[in-house]
């Protein structure tokens, strides 16, 4: 006997031969993987390789174990990077995506965890009886399939109506299955929110590796701007020294009435002098903010901004090794496809794109009307006697099967065809998108190789420059001292030698802020170090 109550219970029901044939095949799951467990990152391409012409990365860092800063020698980029990769609080914050995405995978998992129902009924009056009833419904990822299983049991007296409530002393058990034929076969909303989540989960890694390359190439930048800095107060200083070392050589020989030397001269470099002690105190202002910019990379073992001491600047900046970069279109075209194979934002472009096609299948899989079908088997246990008389309709259905189908058509389907039409338009877009963010990042690679060539230009012809304004600055100390020209005269080749010198100084933190950019362009979140060599190419300014 077909019983209504059955119908109303089977909107459940799994079959292990239907999941294993080819239910699977349209899972959005890979073959394989369980619902439990979360697909892994994508295999991103390994950082940067050293490319000649370029300083050579760092060793990376084990993440979370702040380095120790030599108290005694230079403060090293690569000391600045890892202490970036432990401490830095916005990478960190960055860094919860991944956690964030977890959980939200794990509450997409959540729709496929069984669900146990439990009802009690007592009811008293003329058909006094007792009912418990008692089943676990389960969903399955494997073609929308659903199951259900329980036990019943309803003692008591039931009217001809509820005839279907009696069960056997030992109650009845009962198990069954759903499944789906066309709508929510080859998936379902519950499928296919796991299926974003867990892309979402991926793509947590492209992200933060978008902001490893933003956080470095920052830090990279301020490290190199506090270097020439501190360049440029050595200048300053050289400048003031010699004010200082000329006044007292001065005002010892107006004192001894010394030819040449009268008070118009001595007062004209005590000018000088109060005015590059005023260019020093100017310098050192902007070392000191260049230190506390970086002090926001650079952290001690609690996390805290460590300001870096003067004594911890590179020794000879002026004379660090710049070596050349590869100019060749061929180089440049090696470069632009790596870059290409591995930003992030790419890899974030192809997660995004399954991301929509996982909604535009379900879009398009809701255009089919929904067809379930359904089979159900109960048993009942133990003695059974429905009524006093326990023949014909009145007697207990010791078994019991049943089979059955469900159909549903919403005929304008004008939800599905929504979903469809802005799923197809969200992928349009997102394709749109991903080719601007290509050549977004072509032409990122071919700037960033322009700067660095031309900063590289600019810095040789600032090196020739110094060269020769060193040079002329040597002659004019040997006239002045001979009497040939004025203090002036000397005054304006000082001056313009330690303009030359400040230029070359300016120019060798750009040059490797340039190379911190043009790695950061390419994609490599290990940003290099300046190598050890030194360029003979600055003569030393003349001593007084």
């Amino acid at each position: 006997m077909q019983r209504p109550r059955t119908a109303r219970l089977l909107a459940w029901g799994c079959a292990a031969a239907l999941g294993a044939s080819g239910c699977a095949t349209n899972s959005p799951l890979p073959q394989g993987a369980f619902v439990r467990d979360p697909l892994g990152p994508p295999q991103l391409p390994a950082a940067l390789v050293k490319r000649d012409g370029l300083p050579a990365a760092p060793e990376p860092e084990v993440p979370g174990k702040q380095p120790a800063l030599a108290e005694n020698g230079p403060l090293q980029l690569s000391e600045v990077l890892r202490s970036v990769e432990a401490s830095f609080p916005l990478l960190y914050a960055i860094q919860q995506e991944r956690d964030i995405a977890a959980g939200q995978r794990l509450s997409a998992e959540g729709a496929f965890d069984p669900t146990v129902r439990s009802r009690t009924v007592e009811q008293g009056g003329v058909f006094a009886s007792t009912r418990i009833d008692n089943f676990v419904e389960q969903a399955t990822p494997f073609g929308g399939i659903s199951a259900f299983a329980g036990h019943r049991i309803g003692l008591g007296n039931f009217p001809v109506y509820y005839g279907e409530r009696k069960t056997a002393e030992g109650g009845e058990f009962r198990a069954g299955v759903t499944v789906p034929v066309l709508q929510n076969r080859a998936t379902d909303p519950r499928r296919t929110r796991l299926r974003v989540a867990q892309i979402a989960e991926q793509m947590a890694d492209p992200m933060i590796r978008r902001a490893r390359l933003d956080y470095f190439r920052d830090s990279a930048a301020a490290y190199w701007l506090w270097q020439a800095a501190g360049g440029q107060y050595s200048v300053a200083q050289y400048l003031l020294k010699l004010a200082q070392d000329r006044q007292k050589l001065l005002d010892e020989q107006l004192r001894l009435g010394a030819a040449g030397v009268t008070e118009d001269v001595v007062t004209l470099n005590r000018r000088l002098v109060a005015e590059r002690q005023e260019a020093l105190l100017a310098t050192e202002r902007t070392l000191q903010e260049a230190a506390l910019r970086l002090s926001l990379f650079l952290r001690d073992g609690a996390g805290e901004p460590l300001v870096p001491k003067a004594e911890w600047l590179l020794p000879a900046f002026l004379d660090l090794g710049a070596p050349p970069p590869a100019a060749t279109a061929e180089a440049l075209a090696a470069d632009t496809e790596r870059a290409l194979a591995q930003r992030p934002e790419l890899v974030r472009f192809q997660l995004e794109k399954e991301r929509r096609a996982a909604e535009l299948q379900l879009a398009t899989n809701q255009l089919l009307p929904q067809l379930n079908l359904y089979a159900a088997g109960t048993q009942d246990v133990g003695f059974s006697k429905k009524t006093f008389t326990g023949t014909g309709i009145f007697r207990t259905d010791r078994q019991t099967g049943e089979l059955g189908a469900f159909l549903e058509v919403p005929l304008p389907f004008r939800n599905a065809r929504g979903l469809t039409a802005t799923a197809r338009a969200q992928l349009a877009q997102l394709l749109a998108n991903e080719k601007f963010q290509r050549d977004a990042i072509a032409a990122q690679v071919a700037d960033a190789a322009s700067a660095l060539t031309q900063t590289y230009a600019r810095l040789d012809r600032a090196r020739e420059e110094l060269k020769q304004a060193n040079r002329v600055l040597a002659q004019a100390g040997v006239r002045f001292r001979a009497g040939a020209i004025q203090l002036v005269e000397l005054n304006i080749q000082e001056t313009a030698a330690a303009a030359a010198r400040a230029k070359v100084v300016a120019l060798v933190g750009a040059y490797f802020a340039a190379v911190a950019s043009y790695q950061a362009a390419l994609g490599a979140d290990a940003l290099g170090a300046p190598g050890g060599a030194v360029l003979p190419t600055a003569d030393p300014l003349p001593k007084p």
